[in-house]
């Protein structure tokens, strides 16, 4: 048998997008999104991993966690354990500013920060996420 091996970075990479495309069709069909919410532990123990951490950040895993961040068609918003979970994860994750710049993972951040409709502690998780990133951004430039 010659079965093609699967990196496990790529696996849960194609496993969590197809989570996302899964809850994004059943929204638009008016039916529950819970395949995101049934894999969140999954994917946040994967993220937190420090052995696939690096090879999931090279996968563009940040783009990942972008999308099951971001209001499903209808513009309502994700399960409140997804939006802390996954803002949790990326105040630890070993990011640098180009792969924030690159992911876009900042603006679905920032927009959770500024959202007046969101709950104060999705707020608060969203900024600290923000002063960590900006204290890594500083160290790497060498401070002010």
């Amino acid at each position: 048998m010659n079965e093609e091996i699967i990196d496990p970075a790529r696996k849960i990479k194609l496993e969590m997008l197809s989570a996302v495309i899964q809850d994004n069709k059943n929204n638009e069909q008016h039916l529950p999104a819970t395949n995101k919410l049934e894999k969140l532990d999954l994917f946040v123990k994967s993220l937190l991993n420090k052995d696939l951490q690096e090879r999931l950040l090279s996968e563009n895993i940040l783009d990942v966690v972008r999308k099951w961040l971001e209001p499903l068609p209808d513009n309502s918003l994700p399960n409140i354990k997804i939006k802390r979970g996954l803002l949790e994860v990326l105040k630890i994750l070993r990011i640098n500013k180009y792969l924030i710049i690159d992911s876009k993972i900042g603006e679905i951040v920032h927009f959770y920060m500024k959202n007046p409709k969101e709950c104060k502690e999705i707020k608060n998780i969203a900024k600290e996420v923000v002063y960590t990133w900006l204290n890594k951004v500083i160290k790497e430039e060498g401070g002010l």
